[in-house]
Protein backbone atom coordinates (compact mmCIF):
# COMPACT_ATOMS: atom_id res chain seq x y z
CA UNK A 1 0.00 0.00 0.00
CA UNK A 2 1.36 3.39 -0.88
CA UNK A 3 2.37 5.68 1.95
CA UNK A 4 -0.30 8.36 1.26
CA UNK A 5 -3.11 5.80 1.54
CA UNK A 6 -1.59 4.47 4.75
CA UNK A 7 -1.40 8.03 6.11
CA UNK A 8 -5.09 8.51 5.25
CA UNK A 9 -5.98 5.33 7.12
CA UNK A 10 -3.97 6.46 10.14
CA UNK A 11 -5.62 9.89 10.03
CA UNK A 12 -9.10 8.29 9.92
CA UNK A 13 -8.20 6.10 12.88
CA UNK A 14 -7.03 9.11 14.89
CA UNK A 15 -10.31 10.88 14.08
CA UNK A 16 -12.37 7.86 15.11
CA UNK A 17 -10.38 7.51 18.36
CA UNK A 18 -10.93 11.20 19.13
CA UNK A 19 -14.68 10.90 18.48
CA UNK A 20 -14.83 7.73 20.59
CA UNK A 21 -13.07 9.58 23.43
CA UNK A 22 -15.66 12.36 23.32
CA UNK A 23 -18.46 9.83 22.86
CA UNK A 24 -17.65 8.01 26.11
CA UNK A 25 -17.66 11.29 28.06
CA UNK A 26 -21.01 12.40 26.67
CA UNK A 27 -22.39 8.92 27.31
CA UNK A 28 -21.27 9.02 30.93
CA UNK A 29 -22.72 12.52 31.34
CA UNK A 30 -26.05 11.36 29.91
CA UNK A 31 -26.05 8.26 32.10
CA UNK A 32 -25.46 10.31 35.27
CA UNK A 33 -27.25 13.61 34.71
CA UNK A 34 -29.89 13.39 31.96
CA UNK A 35 -33.57 13.22 32.74
CA UNK A 36 -35.24 10.94 30.26
CA UNK A 37 -38.85 11.20 29.14
CA UNK A 38 -41.18 8.72 30.80
CA UNK A 39 -43.31 6.52 28.66
CA UNK A 40 -43.15 4.48 25.52
CA UNK A 41 -41.19 5.55 22.46
CA UNK A 42 -42.62 5.04 19.01
CA UNK A 43 -40.48 2.32 17.38
CA UNK A 44 -39.53 4.43 14.36
CA UNK A 45 -36.85 6.85 13.25
CA UNK A 46 -39.19 9.73 14.07
CA UNK A 47 -39.84 8.26 17.54
CA UNK A 48 -36.10 7.92 18.08
CA UNK A 49 -35.47 11.59 17.22
CA UNK A 50 -38.42 12.81 19.29
CA UNK A 51 -37.27 10.88 22.37
CA UNK A 52 -33.72 12.20 22.02
CA UNK A 53 -34.99 15.74 21.55
CA UNK A 54 -37.10 15.57 24.70
CA UNK A 55 -34.11 14.22 26.64
CA UNK A 56 -32.08 17.34 25.77
CA UNK A 57 -28.91 18.51 24.07
CA UNK A 58 -26.42 15.86 25.19
CA UNK A 59 -28.42 12.83 24.04
CA UNK A 60 -28.90 14.46 20.62
CA UNK A 61 -25.19 15.32 20.48
CA UNK A 62 -24.28 11.79 21.60
CA UNK A 63 -26.46 10.28 18.87
CA UNK A 64 -24.87 12.60 16.29
CA UNK A 65 -21.43 11.40 17.36
CA UNK A 66 -22.69 7.86 16.94
CA UNK A 67 -23.74 8.56 13.36
CA UNK A 68 -20.27 9.97 12.63
CA UNK A 69 -18.62 6.93 14.21
CA UNK A 70 -20.82 4.63 12.15
CA UNK A 71 -19.74 6.36 8.92
CA UNK A 72 -16.06 6.58 9.87
CA UNK A 73 -15.94 2.92 10.89
CA UNK A 74 -16.87 1.94 7.35
CA UNK A 75 -14.31 4.33 5.88
CA UNK A 76 -11.63 2.77 8.08
CA UNK A 77 -12.77 -0.67 6.96
CA UNK A 78 -12.54 0.31 3.27
CA UNK A 79 -9.01 1.66 3.74
CA UNK A 80 -8.05 -1.38 5.80
CA UNK A 81 -9.18 -3.69 3.01
CA UNK A 82 -6.85 -1.84 0.65
CA UNK A 83 -3.85 -2.68 2.84
CA UNK A 84 -4.36 -6.37 2.08
CA UNK A 85 -2.94 -7.11 5.54
CA UNK A 86 -5.05 -9.81 7.18
CA UNK A 87 -4.50 -8.57 10.77
CA UNK A 88 -5.47 -5.00 9.94
CA UNK A 89 -8.56 -6.13 8.04
CA UNK A 90 -9.74 -8.52 10.79
CA UNK A 91 -9.28 -5.98 13.58
CA UNK A 92 -11.00 -3.29 11.49
CA UNK A 93 -13.95 -5.64 11.02
CA UNK A 94 -14.05 -6.18 14.79
CA UNK A 95 -13.93 -2.39 15.34
CA UNK A 96 -16.74 -1.79 12.85
CA UNK A 97 -18.78 -4.59 14.42
CA UNK A 98 -18.32 -2.99 17.84
CA UNK A 99 -19.52 0.38 16.49
CA UNK A 100 -22.55 -1.33 14.92
CA UNK A 101 -23.26 -3.11 18.22
CA UNK A 102 -23.07 0.19 20.13
CA UNK A 103 -25.39 1.82 17.58
CA UNK A 104 -27.95 -0.95 17.91
CA UNK A 105 -27.69 -0.85 21.72
CA UNK A 106 -28.22 2.90 21.71
CA UNK A 107 -31.24 2.75 19.44
CA UNK A 108 -32.88 0.00 21.46
CA UNK A 109 -32.11 1.84 24.71
CA UNK A 110 -34.02 4.84 23.38
CA UNK A 111 -36.83 2.64 22.01
CA UNK A 112 -37.16 1.01 25.44
CA UNK A 113 -38.05 4.42 26.83
CA UNK A 114 -34.55 4.65 28.40
CA UNK A 115 -35.47 1.81 30.78
CA UNK A 116 -33.55 -1.26 29.57
CA UNK A 117 -30.09 -0.71 31.06
CA UNK A 118 -28.74 -3.81 29.32
CA UNK A 119 -28.77 -1.83 26.09
CA UNK A 120 -26.84 0.96 27.80
CA UNK A 121 -24.36 -1.65 28.96
CA UNK A 122 -24.13 -2.94 25.38
CA UNK A 123 -23.08 0.56 24.28
CA UNK A 124 -20.37 0.72 26.95
CA UNK A 125 -18.98 -2.73 26.25
CA UNK A 126 -19.01 -2.11 22.52
CA UNK A 127 -17.17 1.17 23.07
CA UNK A 128 -14.35 -0.72 24.78
CA UNK A 129 -14.17 -3.17 21.89
CA UNK A 130 -14.10 -0.41 19.29
CA UNK A 131 -11.53 1.66 21.18
CA UNK A 132 -9.19 -1.30 21.64
CA UNK A 133 -9.62 -2.42 18.04
CA UNK A 134 -8.82 0.95 16.54
CA UNK A 135 -5.76 1.37 18.75
CA UNK A 136 -4.57 -2.03 17.54
CA UNK A 137 -5.14 -1.04 13.91
CA UNK A 138 -3.19 2.18 14.48
CA UNK A 139 -0.37 0.20 16.07
CA UNK A 140 -0.24 -2.25 13.16
CA UNK A 141 -0.23 0.52 10.56
CA UNK A 142 2.68 2.23 12.32
CA UNK A 143 4.69 -0.96 11.88
CA UNK A 144 4.19 -1.01 8.08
Amino acid sequence: MERSKLNQLQFLIIIILAILSIQVWTGDYINLFSLFPIGPVNFSLNGLFQALQVAGFFPVYHASEGILLFAFSFLVLIFALKTKKKGIVIISIIGSSAVISATIGGMFFVFSGFLENGYSMQMGGSFIGAYASYFLVLFLTKRM
